[in-house]
């Protein structure tokens, strides 16, 4: 089963036709089955479940060109992420995200929404066909896996905007779905969906079972009711809900010289692993060499450059490290003060050298990072020959880099698809790991006072972090919190929860004003001194947005949300823009 290869195997139930002659509609539709025939074996519903899985996979994995909304979008919209590139008009689609320079006519919130609720629509198809007719434990287990799938994006919808539409049904031809359901009733739906989805879906078959990392089991029913309630501020629910995952024996942290490993293609399927996309990369589904530029190819082709350090400011090029596989347009950096902060807390880490590396390590540690001119006339080069090596280094002043290099989403050399190119990444999209798990229930036993269950998890974390920083006690809810917080940062960096925890932890304006237009300029101590000094990162923080007249502001009751999309609004009365977003204010 690995690398599955979905192909399209299930299409609307209902099709409008329009500007078609009387003739062209009598004509019978080749491989197109009628739904009334169709929706009634346990093959057909296991067939209506590969189609949503391959829609889900297609929606949020596939790109929009050279960005993933879910990817890209979500984890920009944070404060320790740098929306770095080659200045302040690179990547303007999604940069802004980054930058607070967004309204509801930009890309990411309208690409987001949209493909959210495409999504929801293979499962609502599902729902409508089997749900009050699921008589075999097949469509039984159809009908749970796509509840589970339509409430883990329900949850995603409601983290990224504000009272978004719930949508439990198929609409129907004029009818217009409204967001009048509050945010916590949004989450609480979500956590009985999953709930009462459970008794349907299969355990993982233990911690080696790839497969049950790529379907929806029991565990991430119990993951997607865990977090909903989280966010709906039920913390006796959230621990209740999530206990039984933490506590199975079908999952398990990989031990820490495997950190890295979660994060590229060694890592599919692994012990920690509660859900992921499993996929294979299809640049041209329909359209030829070039349909990736439309967003109808499945996969990260060239959204790996964006993630990839950038080529441009590296002597030799991206390949000239061998931990690049291709050379890239260094977006995604980590930012410089909660890089500094992780290294005082880790230290050697293994969870910090796996999310970013420090001057020393990116110029001289081979196995770290490694250089192509480590090797000359066939010998290595000494400590003291790389320190003066003009083969390797910084060229240039590179725009919003500071003297950390981020690596914990960037393309291996492993990673490459090379049937498509080494830009084209073929590391599965993990949407749940243990480790996140741990430390949603941890939160939660904070929140009810159970302090000594919640330091038994944040510890188990630390541990295999191989953090320098151990928590031995937690004395209060305030001091537990606060360690909370911080190691959840340190281990779900660029994961796409930040920006959802500092909005629920009412924390995101005092960090976002901490960080816009505070940008860094990375340069290298041997370029600057022509060869004077060693290879050393070194950066000035300059404020380019406000040199060329570019206010950045974060706005408290309106920037903790996305917009709903502008092309919503326009065709749905019934849909209304929210908080700060109303008049665009």
């Amino acid at each position: 089963m690995k690398k599955i290869i979905f192909s399209v195997a299930l299409l609307a139930a209902g099709v409008a036709f329009t500007s078609c002659s009387e003739n062209l509609l009598d004509t019978e539709q080749k491989g197109v089955g009628d739904s009334n025939s169709f929706y009634k074996t346990d093959a057909d519903a296991k067939s209506a479940v590969t189609a949503m899985y391959a829609t889900y996979i297609d929606e949020i994995a596939g790109n929009e060109g050279i960005w993933n909304a879910y990817l890209t979008g979500i984890n920009y919209h944070s404060d320790d992420v740098l929306a770095a590139g080659g200045g302040t008009d690179d990547h303007l689609d999604f940069r802004i995200m980054n930058e607070m320079r967004y309204d509801a006519s930009s890309a990411a919130p309208n690409k987001l929404f949209n493909h959210i609720y495409k999504a929801v629509y293979t499962s609502n198809v599902i729902l409508q066909y089997f749900g009050g007719s699921a008589d075999t434990p097949a469509k039984k287990k159809a009908v749970a896996e796509a509840r589970v799938m339509r409430a883990w994006a329900h949850m995603l919808a409601a983290q990224v905007y504000y009272q978004p539409p719930l949508v439990d049904h198929i609409i129907g031809l004029g009818e217009y779905v409204g967001n009048e359901t509050s945010q916590q009733d949004i989450f609480n739906w979500c956590v009985k969906e999953c709930e009462e989805s459970i008794a349907d879906l299969p355990d993982r078959n233990g911690p080696n079972d790839k497969e049950g990392a790529w379907v929806v089991t029991k565990g991430f029913a119990q993951f997607v009711a865990g977090k909903s309630a989280l966010f709906a501020g039920d913390y006796k629910k959230c621990a209740s809900v999530i206990k039984p995952l933490v506590e199975s024996s079908n999952y398990a942290l990989v031990p820490g010289e495997k950190f890295r490993d979660l994060f590229h293609v060694e890592g599919d399927g692994c012990s920690e692993k509660i859900f992921e996309f499993n996929y294979k990369t299809n640049t041209a589904p329909a359209g030829g060499s070039d349909a990736w530029r439309t967003g109808n190819g499945r996969g990260r082709w060239m959204v790996a450059n964006v993630f990839n350090w950038r080529g441009d400011d590296i002597v030799g090029g991206g390949k000239a490290p061998k931990i690049c596989s291709t050379g890239g347009w260094g977006g995604a950096a980590i930012q410089q003060d909660f890089a500094h902060k992780m290294l005082a807390n880790d230290g050697d880490s293994y969870r910090r050298k796996a999310t970013f590396l420090t001057s020393d390590e990116f110029f001289y540690d081979e196995d770290l990072c490694g250089w192509n001119s480590d090797v000359q006339n066939g010998k290595h080069l000494t400590l003291e020959e790389k320190k003066f090596d003009k083969n390797r280094g910084i060229n240039k002043e590179s725009f919003s880099r500071s003297d950390v290099m981020e690596v914990k989403m960037m393309m291996h050399p492993n990673d490459a698809d090379l049937s498509v190119g080494d830009n084209c990444n073929n590391t599965n999209v993990c949407l749940a790991r243990l480790a996140e798990a741990y430390l949603i229930y941890a939160e939660a036993c904070i929140q009810n006072g159970d302090l000594a269950e919640a330091q038994k998890y944040i510890r188990m974390i630390q541990d295999r972090a191989g953090s320098q920083t151990k928590t031995e006690s937690i004395a209060s809810k305030e001091e537990g919190m606060k360690i909370l917080m911080d190691e959840k940062q340190y281990e779900l960096w660029f994961e796409g929860c930040r920006w959802f925890d500092i909005v629920r932890w009412g924390i995101a304006k005092e960090c976002f004003d901490k960080v816009l237009d505070q940008i860094p300029y990375q340069t290298d101590e041997y370029t600057t001194s022509n060869g004077a000094k060693p290879h050393k990162l070194a950066y000035t923080v300059k404020h380019p947005f406000a040199k060329i007249g570019v206010s950045l502001k974060f706005t408290e009751g309106k920037n903790e949300y996305w917009p709903l999309p502008q092309d919503e609004l326009d065709v749905n009365p019934n849909l209304h823009q929210v908080r700060g977003w109303k008049n665009n204010n």
